[in-house]
Formats: structure tokens, sequence, C-alpha cells
């Protein structure tokens, strides 16, 4: 059920409906039904097998907080790493080799009809974050309903934001529909489509046959390729957020914001800022600080950095590429640290944060190819078309379009417009655009495509 989708807007209008005309304390129950459901409609054998994680995590939360045992603790993280790391590993590593005819095992001969479960990375981390706040005492007691609410919740249970204890627990008893919540729901659920079907959707359709036979296409087109790629993850990522975030505001909820503005970023310090921002301080709080952190040597603080950049890369996928897409990503981060020191945007003169903008975003772009492509072979193929004089071009007027729309939409998010300049026109704005949204998605003819973070 995609968040685009003609299923999920009735879906959603059904829950909305029957949350606000029941009483209060029956709506947390109504979203439990309504977020299993959610799951359900994906896969049903995968929503016991989640909820069923769900319940042992629960117990070993129970067990930190009776007798404050690190027994527990170890448990409950090893169990969501053991099968995090089962289906989004091992299973991979035992499917390929099965394929390829190296091993047979009689217990693995249906492996083709096993998949990554929904959104296992997601609330995998969920759910550890949770047991590690637990054992550090943020919390002292957890009702297993408002637990399943929070691991469930329907609109960011998929791709994130990932949540903590704090971002969530205060609100399940006191959710409030205002005019506030409204107004900034139907403005995010706005955004996102903008993002999604009228600008990734769009980019998609453009690069995907780059992707497929670069050799095929003229060196600039290989490398406007991803750059256009690099937006349509943001717009993909970013307009599944914002339409998270709009419909848990409809529903009373205000779940983290989980990006702002990443491509106007002067430092690749400020990038990991302004990126998936819930992933990076999930590293930070129980990766990167348990570590060390900067508490450490120069050296080790920059090999913490590296190491725990490329568990992120291994975080998003199961093929090495991802891996080193991490790896660079911590490379550049440590380079510019030791080169640098703490980049200072504010001292910068214009000139200056403008080169800064296009050497990171730059980067960004050259290391996407690792996070788009499989293997080293693919991607040197890729690259070498980089060199051809002639071939197709994708640079054409409908292209620059594209481009400029996702660069405004930064700038519009970076100045936070909305909040400060257009709130007092919000009334009429919101119409008027919901009315352009309405045409341009009658006008455009695109098949509805999944987001990119679900295989996550």
């Amino acid at each position: 059920m995609l968040f685009n989708s003609i299923d999920y807007f009735f879906f959603f209008i059904a829950c909305y409906i029957l949350y606000w005309i029941s009483p209060s304390r029956f709506r947390k129950y109504i979203l439990i039904i309504f977020s299993l459901i959610f799951y359900g409609y994906w896969s049903g054998s995968f929503l016991i097998h989640f909820v069923l994680f769900i319940i042992l995590t629960h117990l070993c939360v129970l067990g930190i907080l009776k007798t404050k045992k690190r027994i527990f603790l170890v448990l409950g993280v090893s169990l969501n790493l053991l099968n995090l790391c089962f289906f989004k590993y091992i299973l991979t590593y035992l499917k390929y080799l099965t394929l390829e005819g190296e091993v047979s095992i009689p217990f693995f001969q249906s492996l083709s009809e096993l998949v990554l479960p929904l959104a296992i990375s997601f609330y995998t981390f969920q759910m550890i974050a949770y047991l590690v706040d637990a054992w550090r005492g943020k919390f002292h007691e957890s009702p297993f309903i408002n637990f399943l609410l929070f691991i469930l919740f329907f609109p960011q249970l998929i791709a994130g934001p990932i949540m903590r204890h704090d971002d969530f627990y205060d609100q399940i008893d006191h959710a409030k529909l205002n005019l506030d919540f409204v107004q900034r729901g139907i403005l995010h659920i706005i955004s996102g489509l903008v993002k999604k079907v009228l600008i990734a959707d769009q980019l998609a359709k453009l690069i995907n046959p780059v992707f497929a036979t670069p050799s095929e296409y003229d060196g600039l087109s290989i490398f406007l390729s991803t750059v256009a790629f690099s937006f349509q993850v943001y717009g993909d990522f970013s307009g599944y957020t914002d339409l998270a975030r709009g419909s848990a505001f409809l529903l009373g909820y205000e779940i983290p914001e989980n990006f702002r503005s990443p491509f106007l970023s002067v430092s690749f310090t400020e990038l990991w800022s302004r990126w998936h921002y819930t992933l990076s301080t999930w590293i930070r709080d129980y990766l990167y600080i348990p570590l060390g952190g900067n508490r450490v040597s120069e050296l080790r603080y920059n090999i913490n950095t590296i190491i725990v950049m490329s568990l992120s890369g291994l975080w998003h996928g199961n093929t090495y590429t991802f891996f080193f897409w991490g790896f660079f990503h911590g490379i550049f981060l440590a380079i510019e640290r030791f080169a640098f020191g703490k980049p200072n945007r504010s001292s910068m003169s214009t000139m200056k944060k403008i080169f800064a903008i296009i050497w990171i975003f730059s980067i960004f772009c050259i290391l996407s190819t690792f996070f788009r492509i499989d293997t080293l072979e693919k991607i040197a193929n890729f690259w070498s078309s980089s060199f051809n004089l002639k071939g197709k071009i994708i640079y054409k007027p409908d292209f620059w379009g594209l481009i400029i729309g996702s660069y405004l939409i930064q700038i519009i998010e970076y100045k936070n417009y909305f909040q400060d300049y257009f709130k007092p026109y919000i009334n009429w704005l919101i119409p008027l655009f919901s009315v352009i949204l309405f045409f341009a998605l009658v006008k455009i003819e695109v098949a509805t495509e999944t987001f990119i973070y679900f295989q996550f």
C-alpha cells in the first residue's frame, strides 16, 4: 500500500474518520488495528513474524526495567540483530550460492520464496534504541499497548523516520485535532506528492535507461544521470517522510523531521546533519559515542567515523557496493575533519559557500553510483561510458525543468518560507496548491513507483 496510491488514500480516510469520531480512550487501539492492516496488506506471514519480534523485544525491555540485568539488553539486541542479519545478509548469500549451484541445502530449497521483510532495517533500529534507552534509565515503565503502537505506527512504519521513545510516547494519550496540525499535515502531503510523483518518478523515467545501457549515451548524460539520481533518491525518500509526517499530523502526532535541504550543504559534516537525520543521530548515539566518539585520539576519531559510516552503508543494502558507499563517505568526512576541523558556515563568503556546495554535491553524486549499481564491474562500465563523445542525450528541457524544480524545493525548505513568510496566507494557499497538484497528477502518465527505501 504505497503512500502515493489510491489504496492508501481510501485506507487513510477510513482510519481518519473512525479515529476522530471515536472516544479518545479508544484511539490508540484504532491506530494499532489500522497499522496491523497496513502491514498485513503487504504480507500476512511477515506480520506474524513482526509481531512476534515486538513481543520478544518487549519481554526483554520488561526484564531490563524489573531486574536491571544486562543479559536482557544483550538478548534483546542480539535477537533483533540476528533477525536483521539473517534476512538481509545471510539469506541473500545463501540464495546466491544456491542459484550458482555452489551449495545444496535441503532446508533452503525454497529460499527463492523468501523475501526481505518490509521495513526490517527501520524497525530493528527503532527496537534496539528502545532497549538501550531502557537500559540507560530514560524511562521506567513500558505499557505493551503503547510499545506496540510506537513500533507499528503506520505512517512511519515502512521507511522511518527512526523514532525514539521520547519522540512519541508523550503524544499517545494527548493527540488532538487542531488547525495548525491540519494545515501542516496537508502541506506535508502536498510536498511529499510533488517530490515523489512530480519529481522523483519523472526523473526515474529519464535515467533508468541510462543506468541500464550506459554505453548508448554520451559522456555528459552519464554524469548528469548521477545528478538526477541523487535528486531522485532525495525526492523519493524525503517525499515519503513528508507523506508520513503529513499523515501523522492529521492524526494528531508530530514525528521527527528527516531531511532539510541536504544538497545546500557546505561540508560533509553538514550534509549528514541534513540527510536522513534520524539515522545519523541513531548512529551517533548508539554506535559512534559508545565507540568513544570524539573523546579519543585524532586517529581513533577518524577511524571510528569510517567504521560507523561503513556500517551505515551496510544498513542500507546487502551488496558490497553499499559498504563502499558508506566507506567513501566516511573517508571524506575524516579528510574534511583532519584538514579543516569543524566547518563554520557563517564564516564563509558567498562565493566560498557556492563552491563548497558544488563540491559536496558533486562528490555525493559520484558516490551515488555505489548506491545504485550492485557490482564494481558495472560501476566501471558505467563510468567508462563517460568518455563517449556521441550517443543519446537526456539533457532536454524537461530534464532541466526537473533539476531546477528540485533545487527550488531545497531553497524553500532551507529558508523555511512556509513557516516564516507564507503562514498568514496559508488558508488560501492550501486550496490553490491542492488544485494545481490535482491537475498535475491527472496530466502526467506514469506507473506508480515503489519507494526506493522500501528495500531497506
